[in-house]
């Protein structure tokens, strides 16, 4: 069932059973042809076949080969607690998930082109095509431009990081789409080349019900260690159908996004090799720290003030977040290790809201792995 998806790419979230589908990257492109259609000449199918998919940033290995000191560190901490399984289960994030799956897997066109359709929309990204503005209309680009700079004040780190949106819109623009196809075919000598292709899609588009609308197309968010932040209109818009604001569900997904470039700039003295068993007990604990810096600057006197109202809908948005998938690489940890390691991080922010002091990375950091870790992965947490 459902061919065109079972090499789906592995996204910031997914349900259980889509995380569980994800196969090699690199084979997509030279997939047959899309049933009843021809999106593609053979020229341009062969020029496309070149390209590696594994090359994506949207993985975010870990473990890239950028030169660090690695410094020292004690492992045992972290990994002992590291996956064991807790009570866990749907939330209403996975059911609209799975509501989502299934009208596009009702849509041949939509699966017949999944793959194509989403390494279009990654590679505009990667090229800053159409990614200067956030939300479906543009709607929240103030907002987030409003948080780059309060996070580059709170966390020192002025002009460091490229944030990006990726929209569904993308890929019904003829404009930016013979701009990411210039870019990524060979040998063309001029862009009115790939016309033909350009009118071949949007074709596509009017005949399917779902391309490109689908959410799946524009789900993307991810941090990449060349300081790159990509937001995903798709994966926002699914979070803002169960009810959380989307002030709160951009602003949240974003700081957690940072985080994650303040772990990439201490990662080898943080996170050196050894320090886990197996890949998805690092990607857990590095995902958990993450909600963790989060929350503590969200709910800062000195960051992004949040109420307790607030700060709720911000714990029910990781809640919501948390997978069931315990063995898999991209395991993110479960629901309530989540909301608990945002709480974590309120916690050690109201504890210094009189003085209004802003710790260190490195003092957030020795928090969480000393203090927090315990709370959110108890020695003798079992079902």
């Amino acid at each position: 069932m459902w061919p065109a998806l079972k090499k789906i790419r592995c996204i910031w979230l997914l349900l259980p059973f889509l995380l569980l589908a994800c196969e090699k990257e690199d084979e997509f492109i030279n997939n047959e042809p899309v049933s009843n259609t021809e999106s593609f000449s053979r020229e341009i199918k062969e020029s496309l076949s070149s390209y590696n998919i594994n090359k994506s940033l949207s993985k975010k290995s870990y473990r890239s080969t950028k030169d660090r000191v690695i410094h020292d560190f004690s492992p045992p901490q972290i990994s002992n607690r590291a996956v064991i399984p807790s009570e866990c289960g749907a939330t209403e994030f996975s059911r609209i998930q799975f509501d989502h799956f299934t009208a596009l897997a009702s849509d041949q066109l939509a699966t017949d082109n999944f793959n194509f359709y989403t390494y279009l929309n990654h590679n505009a990204a990667l090229l800053g095509i159409g990614t200067d503005t956030f939300g479906e209309d543009g709607e929240y680009t103030q907002l987030v431009n409003k948080i780059e700079r309060d996070l580059e004040r709170f966390w020192d780190m002025h002009d460091e990081i490229s944030i990006r949106g990726q929209h569904t819109s993308t890929l019904n623009d003829p404009e930016m789409l013979t701009e990411i196809l210039w870019y990524l075919i060979a040998d063309l000598e001029s862009k009115e080349q790939l016309q033909p292709e350009i009118e071949r899609l949007l074709q596509l588009n009017l005949e399917s019900r779902l391309l490109p609308e689908s959410p799946f197309f524009a789900a993307e968010v991810f941090a990449s260690f060349n300081n790159m932040i990509v937001l995903g209109d798709g994966l926002i818009e699914m979070f803002a159908e169960t009810g959380i604001s989307g002030e709160v569900t951009w602003t949240g997904i974003l700081t957690h996004e940072w985080a994650h470039q303040i772990q990439f700039d201490h990662f080898f003295r943080w996170y050196p090799f050894g320090s886990f068993e197996t890949h998805a007990e690092e990607t857990r604990h590095i995902e958990l720290e993450a909600d963790f810096f989060s929350a503590y600057y969200l709910t800062h006197k000195r960051g992004a003030t949040y109420n307790w109202k607030k700060a709720e809908e911000f714990f029910e948005l990781f809640f919501q977040a948390g997978d069931c998938s315990f063995e898999f690489d991209l395991h993110h940890g479960t629901p309530h290790q989540r909301m608990q390691a945002a709480k974590e991080g309120f916690k050690l922010a109201q504890s210094a809201q009189k003085k209004g002091h802003i710790l260190t990375p490195e003092e957030v950091h020795h928090y969480f792995i000393n203090v927090a870790l315990p709370e959110i992965l108890p020695k003798n947490y079992s079902l």
